[in-house]
């Protein structure tokens, strides 16, 4: 019998157990966690309004409920206090990595360590009830917000600042964030990006979920939309950029 261990929880570490005991039916899996609970991005970093990508968590529940699958949480692996990793190795045959990054990364720009300047893992995490979240004051007082980034995640955050309450409200997210945001006086969002439209990172869809927010404005300087030099030709750009300039300049 072979016995590997995958090391995260999240939909890579499942989908690992998943094929593991699909290949072998003699292989046993057991799924570590540093969390009490399983299912990482899609439990903990989904936006709580993206129902249909939360519903994953079904899927993944339905592997870890295989009769040769075990999850095991709250277990930390490496690190202060964590289970050594040459034990871990002791004790099975293979182990699998299916971890992402646990903190967020600096950008390096002066007052980035202001009062009022967080980054989106502190704030999606506290939104999502991530167990390490701690409530920063987010938006209390607020009623203007920049958001730097130009891919999906701050796609994410702006949207969570201009939903209301009733639209929230049937969601999971936590209600000491839900009455936060929803009291909150944000009435004004800008998104920055250091790229133009045809390098922003966003997928399509989520792009287009901005346009059709309820009792929301978006709006874009005509200059912003210049093409590169480099992409005058928007045929010619990779299906998703062309789709996103398109819906820009929408």
């Amino acid at each position: 019998m072979l016995r590997v261990a995958v090391v995260g929880s999240g939909p890579s570490g499942c989908y690992t157990a998943q094929t593991l005991v699909q290949l072998d039916p003699e292989v046993r899996v057991d799924v570590l966690d540093r969390l009490p609970c399983p299912y990482g991005l899609v439990r903990y970093g989904v936006a709580p309004d993206h129902e249909k990508i939360k519903s994953l968590q079904g899927n993944l529940r339905t592997v870890l409920e295989h009769d040769r699958v075990r999850f095991l949480g709250g277990v930390r692996v490496g690190g202060p206090g964590g289970l050594p990793v040459a034990r871990l190795r002791t004790l099975y045959h293979a182990v699998v990595y299916c971890v992402g990054a646990a903190a967020d990364r600096h950008l390096g720009i002066p007052g980035e360590e202001l009062p009022g300047s967080w980054s989106a893992t502190e704030f999606v995490s506290w939104y999502s009830a991530h167990p390490d979240a701690t409530d920063a004051g987010f938006v209390r007082g607020v009623r203007s917000a920049v958001v730097i980034g130009v891919g999906n995640v701050a796609v994410d955050v702006t949207r969570m600042l201009v939903r209301g309450a009733g639209e929230l409200r049937p969601t999971d997210m936590p209600q000491a964030a839900l009455d936060t945001l929803t009291a909150s006086g944000v009435d004004e969002v800008h998104m920055v990006g250091r790229r133009g439209p045809s390098q922003a990172r966003f997928t399509t869809k989520e792009l287009r979920e901005l346009g059709a927010l309820p009792d929301t404005e978006v709006s874009l300087d005509p200059a912003e939309l210049e093409m590169d030099a480099g992409y005058v030709d928007s045929a010619a750009l990779p299906a998703v950029q062309r789709r996103n300039v398109e819906a820009l300049r929408g």
